[in-house]
């Protein structure tokens, strides 16, 4: 054992040395503009940590990134109804044109978001995830610090937008930081943790507005809650500089050096032969990615390559926009006025709702078991399905309701008592399943529930994307998050108007008609490293059992050596 050991390091340091001279082509040396933006990485100043220790300094940080999402998306939701702050925007006479005019101020800062998005896609794997990381933090202050100080709607519709941008820097890059760091068995347990820290984060902002309403004059109590959100992002400033960049950042750059040390210090388990064959997956994975054509917006959507980059694109955005048609944001958005619709009233409703929201809550104890040891791939098809059973029970019970309102009262309340039931159901389902697989947030209306729509992180999407385009890939998906949250939350209103209870029924068709692409295209990405999915996906077909089979073969195969594409290629031309 000793023996192979020291051979794998000999042939390692061997292959390192001559990568210069070999393999230049597939490194980039860093930008030029890198150069100019202070702070990021530096192996003298990072954190002197090693194994569990090291990856729980990782979370803390991308936790509080996540934290502070999870209450910038929720801290308008009680400033809406303040007095003061709908004087300042002349939206206090209870209008259309109020309404339309707050719904307008709530939405832009989803556009910002989009923005925010396809700006880290553009300059995230020149600079690096960490500086990335200080540009989005410096949007994100600038617009609080704008939104705090506010003095009329076009002031803050401004801010709201700058607010955005930086939010969707760090709601993109954040993500793929802390997925190429990461142990590959922890990828999953970081997302659900994260997950939680979001909904913290929206708990945290809805108690303080609530206080300051109750303690404080009115104009404090909405222009604290909106500036102390820049207390998160003076912390994540403050503590980049000290934490590993990506290694596979500084592979790309030709550092291996530095991004070998950087996976010793990640992982639980540092074994010298698992480290190296780490290395050599992410050298494999460069060498394959210098031959893509697709490294632009536009040649990842409209240009074929080996790697299939298109199709993953498709994966990766589909996914963000089945979850938003899985109904989740009906449920959330609507589920107070459903509440005192099925019969209960006064602070019953808003309880009920707070209720939900814990349960919710607690349900992510469940997706940080279930989101490595089951899959991806098992979480949404069984969560769709559930889903889906339960909204048809949700339909009848509705119907039920307006059946008995006049006529038994009493039974009316009982049949309500079952729709609350299948709401808190719902709400669980989904938190233990399809919110580990991607992020949810929504737009537009923000009520009691929303909160629980509101977390931050994407599994799927960031592991599809091989390292040449994962930045890119990852703010693609993110868009297509924000029009499909768009799209859903302005059609939502008019259903319900249109065809009453049959909302139920129209919600559970979509999640039993979301089974079919889930079973066909989505490949398991669980508990494999990011370079496994380049020689997953360079499947000429775009059907999951497929790749699934040529991949297995690929690794029955590997005799003393490392997978690489023209083994794949080997393995497709037998296998046709």
């Amino acid at each position: 054992m000793e023996e192979l050991k020291e051979q794998v390091l000999h042939d390692e340091r061997t292959a390192t040395t001559a990568n210069n001279d070999l393999d230049v082509s597939i490194y980039q040396p860093e930008s030029r503009l890198a150069r100019y933006i202070p702070g990021g990485y530096s192996p003298s100043r990072c954190l002197p940590l090693k194994g569990r220790k090291m990856m729980y300094a990782v979370l803390a940080l991308a936790g509080t990134a996540i934290l502070f999402f999870g209450y910038d998306a929720s801290v308008m939701s009680q400033v809406n109804t303040n007095p003061d702050y709908l004087r300042l925007m002349g939206a206090d006479s209870g209008s259309n044109r109020d309404a339309a005019a707050i719904g307008g101020i709530v939405s832009v800062w989803f556009g910002g978001f989009a923005i925010g998005a396809l700006m880290v896609g553009s300059y995230a794997d020149k600079i690096g995830r960490l500086k990335t990381v200080e540009i989005g933090c410096l949007w994100g202050l600038l617009g609080a610090a704008l939104q705090a100080s506010a003095q009329n709607i076009t002031w803050m519709m401004f801010a709201r937008v700058i607010g955005g941008i930086g939010c969707g820097h760090l709601n993109t890059v954040v993500p793929i930081w802390t997925s190429e760091l990461a142990d590959p068995h922890l990828r999953g347990a970081f997302v659900a943790v994260e997950f939680t820290l979001a909904l913290g984060g929206s708990t945290m902002v809805y108690w303080m507005e609530y206080a300051c309403t109750k303690l404080q004059s009115e104009a404090f109590a909405w222009r604290f809650p909106v500036a102390f959100q820049m207390i998160f992002l003076f912390f994540v400033l403050a503590a980049v500089p000290f934490y590993p960049e990506s290694p596979r950042h500084l592979a790309k750059q030709g550092k291996l050096d530095e991004a070998r040390d950087i996976l010793l210090r990640c992982r639980v388990d540092p074994d010298p032969i698992k480290i190296d064959y780490e290395m050599e997956g992410i050298k494999e994975a460069l060498r394959l990615e210098a031959t893509s054509t697709a490294h632009s917006y536009y040649s990842m959507l409209f240009t074929n390559d080996k790697f299939h980059t298109r199709r993953r694109v498709i994966l990766g955005a589909g996914v963000q926009v089945m979850q938003k048609f899985s109904g989740i944001d009906f449920i959330a958005t609507y589920a107070p006025q459903m509440f005192t619709l099925s019969g209960f009233s006064g602070n019953e409703p808003a309880l009920l709702a707070g209720g939900n929201f814990i349960s919710y809550t607690a349900s992510l104890a469940l997706a940080i078991w279930l989101s490595d040891r089951v899959g991806r791939r098992k979480l949404m098809l069984s969560g769709s399905f559930l889903m889906g059973i339960v909204l048809i029970v949700g339909a009848v019970l509705s119907h039920e309701v307006l059946k008995s309102t006049d006529v038994d009262p009493a039974k009316s309340k009982q049949f309500g008592a079952g729709v609350v039931t299948v709401l808190y159901l719902y709400t669980v389902l989904y938190g233990s399943t399809w919110l580990t697989t991607c992020w949810v947030k929504h737009t537009a209306q923000v009520t009691t529930l929303q909160y629980m729509a509101l977390t931050p992180y994407q599994v799927y999407p960031t592991e599809v994307f091989p390292l040449a385009t994962r930045a890119k890939g990852t703010a693609l998906a993110t868009v297509a998050f924000s029009v499909a949250g768009g799209l859903i939350n302005e059609i939502v209103p008019y259903l319900i108007s249109a065809i009453d209870f049959y909302v139920f029924v129209l919600f559970a068709l979509l999640n039993f008609a979301i089974l079919v692409p889930v079973y066909l295209f989505y490949i398991e990405t669980a508990n494999r490293d990011l370079e496994d999915m380049d020689l997953l996906f360079s499947s000429d077909s775009p059907f999951a059992w497929r790749a699934e089979r040529q991949f297995a073969e690929l690794k029955a195969r590997e005799v003393g050596g490392f997978a690489t594409h023209e083994k794949m290629e080997d393995v497709k031309a037998d296998l046709a």
